[in-house]
């Protein structure tokens, strides 16, 4: 019976050990790209900050390497899934089928912004549609707060 307690304990702890390498490995290699290109200090910390952001989020695990392992069908499953209650609170999609969910899920990227960072600039050509699935976002006119969503 000690030999079960003592094995599932070790397994735990390794799993914990096996995230906090993966999270250091990770690390590494963000401060060596800063370090390779040189990135100035205002830059290097938004880069430090998004990375341990996303972590967080995430726990470093990346979507869409793991969707990439299933077959297109199952992935649209997953991605409606993943995306359901974003596509139920938004009116746009009120009267979609399912089909059109599936696929409009399927194109979704998932993307992360640290408290504080920019996520589009004035004059920005934007390519992208963005849904705000957790968190708020500020938006400026002039360098003044004209909406908090």
């Amino acid at each position: 019976m000690y030999a079960s307690i003592f094995g599932n304990v070790s397994a735990i702890i390794q799993r914990l050990y096996s995230g906090t390498a993966r999270y250091q490995i990770q690390m590494l290699r963000v401060k060596e790209f800063i370090r390779f290109h040189q990135i100035p200090n205002p830059l290097r910390q938004r880069l430090e900050d998004y990375f341990n952001h996303a972590w967080n989020y995430t726990n470093g695990i990346d979507m869409n390497m793991v969707l990439k392992g299933f077959p297109e069908c199952l992935q649209a499953d997953i991605c409606l899934h993943l995306n359901s209650q974003l596509l139920k609170n938004c009116p746009a999609f009120k009267d979609a089928s399912d089909g059109c969910l599936r696929t409009f899920s399927m194109k979704f990227k998932t993307t992360h912004a640290p408290p504080g960072d920019i996520i589009t600039h004035r004059g920005d050509i934007l390519t992208s549609l963005y849904f705000i699935s957790r968190g708020s976002i500020e938006i400026l006119k002039d360098d003044n707060v004209v909406a908090i969503l």
